[in-house]
């Protein structure tokens, strides 16, 4: 795992902050898993605060740019979630408007 130089002043306040993340998660954590925590929360929160001020057109594009640079992972992820009923009302919608019925119990 690489190493990174936390200055004096975060280590304080990240060792301070543990016990915070300790009493949310009811359980001791190490100083690495804490600064893991943080790390990925505020990953988390930045990419969040970039992707939530774009249009839903936007994101619906990029989606589709993904798709086309990397069609095993997005389209495996929204198959996954489509399976999980992650989007059990998409689905079903889709379902109408793609023309997929279900079979109805007489055979029709």
């Amino acid at each position: 795992m690489p190493a990174v130089t936390i200055p004096d002043e975060f280590h304080a306040r990240i060792a301070e902050f543990k016990q915070v993340v300790e009493a949310i998660l009811d359980e001791v954590v190490t100083f690495e898993h804490c600064v893991a925590l943080i790390l990925d929360r505020g990953l988390y929160g930045m990419l969040n605060d970039i992707i939530g001020a774009l249009s839903p057109e936007i994101l619906q594009d990029s989606i589709q740019q993904l798709g086309a640079r990397h069609p095993a992972e997005v389209y495996g992820y929204v198959a996954e979630n489509l399976r999980r009923g992650a989007m059990e009302a998409e689905r079903q919608r889709l379902r109408k408007r793609i023309g997929f019925h279900p079979r109805r119990d007489d055979g029709a």
